[in-house]
């Protein structure tokens, strides 16, 4: 019974033409990509982490090798461009009680076929802010941007797929 289930499930996927966000973005990006990272002066932790989750990406959504940048068939240069911090809430005192981090990041591809392209992203997280402990509001700022880094690497995800459709 197992065996029809599985072979039912397989015939209605591979017939209407479903291929994974893999198949088109290597069409895009090639087997090889090396990451290339302008570091954000002001947030460098962020840069940093957010070439890492990029790194991540590329491996598990994309199925693609990180390369060094020689050997690479494409390379995505990245740069956080700003961070914004805007209060969204107030107490009755009129301290800033939650804060909404936006960060804007650039993204720039080429391959070696010559294709090329650049995607402004932005993605935002809310964060709470401790008036007691400021290393906690600044834990969570970092999360926040952490958050909002994935969401754009998420856009960025989609925006590869459909170039190689």
């Amino acid at each position: 019974m197992k065996y029809i289930f599985y072979t039912f499930i397989f015939l209605i996927i591979s017939g209407c033409g479903y291929f994974p966000t893999a198949y088109y973005a290597k069409k895009v990006l090639g087997d090889s990509i090396y990451v290339k990272l302008i570091v954000n002066l002001p947030n460098p932790e962020s840069s940093v982490q957010f070439k890492d989750a990029l790194n991540k990406a590329v491996v598990s959504r994309f199925q693609s090798k990180l390369a060094d940048q020689k050997d690479a068939d494409s390379i995505i240069t990245i740069e956080i461009t700003n961070v914004t911090d805007i209060s969204i809430a107030t107490n009755e005192q009129g301290f800033t009680t939650f804060y909404r981090a936006t960060v804007y990041i650039d993204f720039i591809y080429k391959n070696k076929q010559g294709k090329s392209g650049a995607f402004h992203n932005n993605g935002y997280y809310d964060y709470a802010v401790s008036l007691e402990n400021p290393l906690t509001t600044y834990n969570n700022r970092y999360y926040a941007i952490e958050q909002a880094t994935n969401q754009a690497i998420d856009k960025f995800v989609a925006q590869i797929s459909y170039q190689g459709k």
